[in-house]
């Protein structure tokens, strides 16, 4: 048996391992995208959230009710720890219930995290303050 083809095929048996791990969510991820998918509008819309929270890089991320698509996007001051994600989507969605939203869209969403303005069914607005940071000048939503 040829040692160097041994070894060669072993390095390229790890080297796809380790990627294919890195590919794979935390559990953590996981399961925080799992708790919020109903509420986030999708797996997708969930995912997004946790993933850029955690990393503190831009989130984008839409909606779809009836005929009304919203879109919304933004990007956190900061990397945060699954705890911390943990804490915020649950405030945020905490805040939305009190207003009456159940299935927010993607701009009420980013209100409660990042704060602002969020319209409800009855033709009123709320301010929320958010339950993270943004970086500065990087939000947007669009209707």
């Amino acid at each position: 048996m040829n040692h160097r083809r041994l070894a060669a095929s072993l390095a390229v048996s790890l080297l796809s391992a380790t990627s294919a791990m890195a590919a794979l969510p935390d559990a953590s991820q996981a399961r925080l995208a799992t708790d919020y998918s109903a509420w986030a509008g999708g797996r997708g819309n969930a995912e997004a959230l946790v993933s850029g929270l955690h990393r503190g890089t831009s989130i984008t991320f839409s909606t779809t009710r009836a005929d009304d698509v919203s879109l919304a996007g933004f990007t956190p001051g900061a990397p945060m720890t699954y705890a911390e994600v943990a804490a915020a989507l649950a405030r945020a969605r905490a805040d939305l219930m009190r207003l009456g939203v159940r299935q927010p869209t993607a701009e009420q969403i980013q209100a409660a995290l990042i704060g602002g303005e969020v319209h409800l069914s009855n033709g009123r607005t709320r301010m929320l303050r958010g339950t993270v940071a943004p970086q500065g000048g990087n939000s947007y939503a669009a209707r």
